[in-house]
């Protein structure tokens, strides 16, 4: 893929109308499945435990960056 302004503007465009589309459901649905009641919102969460799950976010993010880069070897 070659990039140009236009291609890169197009990239920027997609990519958040997926997020958009994607992030709603996806924050919905943890919802769901973590605070169905109302009592554990994330806005509830201290901050510790907010920085805990968000770092397992990222060794999560982190693992399937790997997998895609062992993929392109």
């Amino acid at each position: 893929m070659k990039g140009t302004q236009i291609s890169d503007k197009n990239l920027m465009d997609e990519a958040l109308s997926e997020f958009t589309d994607k992030a709603v459901e996806k924050f919905l649905s943890g919802i769901e499945e973590h605070n169905p009641d109302g009592t554990k919102g994330i806005c509830i969460m201290s901050v510790r435990d907010r920085i805990k799950n968000a770092k397992e976010e990222v060794i999560d993010l982190w693992f399937y960056l790997c997998s895609i880069e062992k993929g392109l070897k």
